[in-house]
């Protein structure tokens, strides 16, 4: 029986919602403007990029996780 790969990596997936979720009370009464863009919209942007980054995190780490859980299965086959 082959140890099931650990997926701790995924948690990364809650900072995005935090970001989105979260700090809304704390930028919504900033007046500073960037491009004529509200702050509050050039967070959100920020925020899909932040999002962006962290799913291709994960996914390489999945990806890590994934190739060292087959090599680890290949290893510990009986040879016949």
């Amino acid at each position: 029986m082959t140890p099931s790969p650990k997926y701790h990596h995924r948690w990364l997936l809650l900072a995005p919602f935090a970001w989105q979720v979260g700090a809304v009370p704390l930028v919504d009464d900033i007046d500073w403007r960037l491009f004529g863009l509200p702050f509050a919209m050039t967070w959100q942007l920020a925020g899909i990029v932040l999002t962006s980054i962290v799913i291709a995190i994960v996914f390489h780490l999945d990806e890590a996780t994934e190739a060292a859980g087959a090599a680890g299965a290949q290893n510990s086959e009986p040879e016949t």
